[in-house]
């Protein structure tokens, strides 16, 4: 038996304690350091680490870096393939090395930046339903001349199985939340996200939390579309749809990939632009002036007479909604003289 008796005890405790990190909390970052606190206090490495595998780049991270200073690490980044944790991440198999000398895998990267040496490593993956979401290192054992077991690879393992779930968790919730705040018609998003933004932004300004980003200004314009209710009782609501949808794509087009558009009801969408000084704020709302009209008017030539109204307002980012109120108004006052 790898563990006898008394050790027996100490890994329920550790199972035990992570399961409950993982059942308690879907905050991925207070999961991971709880995990990562029972693998110091079971294992007492010398070094470990997590690594977190971005699906876009298909390059490891460090999330995590104990025993160095994570400063010098946090913009390592490490290939499919690449060092032992890269190995670990290409084949989703775990990797345990006695002597890093003597394993060509081994890539030195982090030691060359820390100043580390990294003589016995133990790597496993974290996968969840075949999906690889990283990779969890132990380096070193801390007591003079002991080394890794196959044990301690197999516990490690199911330390990892359970961070995996975790990661799993957080990136389901992750995307319930933001599917939450999309409208589903024309993917855009939703009253809930601006509510969200809006609450977040107030809360910034609030006495306490003053700083840098009560100095941004927040430029609003409120479309609304005109003839619309027309063209569903005459064309039904499938052609009402792909109005919208094809609107939204239009207002898409006009905006840079951090300005945001949500639709908030109806026939309704607001643009939600954020500048940092009354010049940019200037050259915004000038562009938006020259365009939206010659948009508009193109745009009812292709979509059965459907034009829209626009207003436009601004204010500092602690106060939105009374910035979409203004908004509202000056749609409304275009509105009335068409």
């Amino acid at each position: 038996m790898p563990y006898d008796e008394n050790e027996i005890t100490p890994l329920y405790q550790l199972y035990a304690s992570i399961g409950k990190l993982i059942t308690s909390s879907l905050d991925l970052n207070d999961i991971l350091d709880g995990v990562m606190k029972e693998v110091r206090f079971f294992f007492n490495p010398e070094n470990w680490s997590l690594f977190r595998l971005d699906p876009a780049s298909g390059q490891l991270f460090f999330v995590i870096a104990e025993g160095v200073e994570f400063d010098k690490v946090k913009n390592i980044q490490l290939r499919m393939n690449e060092g032992i944790a890269g190995t670990v991440a290409a084949t989703s198999h775990y990797i345990y090395v006695p002597d890093t000398s003597a394993d060509s895998r081994f890539s030195n990267k982090v030691d060359q930046v820390t100043g580390y040496v990294t003589r016995s490593i133990i790597a496993v993956p974290l996968t969840c339903r075949g999906q690889v979401y990283g990779v969890l290192e132990l380096i070193n054992p801390r007591e003079q001349g002991k080394v890794f077991t196959k044990a301690d690879l197999m516990i490690l393992q199911t330390i990892a199985d359970f961070a995996a779930i975790a990661f799993a968790n957080a990136t389901t919730y992750r995307l319930s939340s933001d599917l939450a705040e999309k409208d589903p018609l024309t993917g855009l998003h939703n009253r809930t996200k601006l509510k969200k933004i809006a609450q977040y932004c107030k809360d910034a300004q609030s006495p306490h939390r003053r700083g840098r980003d009560c100095a941004i200004i927040t430029i609003i314009v409120f479309v609304d579309l005109d003839h619309f209710k027309e063209v569903n009782d005459t064309y039904g609501h499938r052609t009402g749809d792909r109005v919208l949808q094809d609107l939204a794509q239009h207002l898409r087009e006009v905006l840079r990939h951090q300005d945001y558009v949500f639709r908030i009801g109806g026939d309704e969408f607001i643009i939600l632009i954020d500048v940092d000084n009354p010049e940019l704020r200037d050259q915004v709302i000038g562009r938006f002036n020259n365009r939206l009209p010659v948009i508009s008017s193109e745009f009812g030539k292709t979509h059965w007479g459907v034009t829209f109204s626009y207003g436009i307002a601004w204010g500092y980012s602690g106060d939105i909604e009374e910035i979409i109120h203004r908004a509202d108004e000056d749609m409304y006052k275009q509105k009335s003289g068409k």
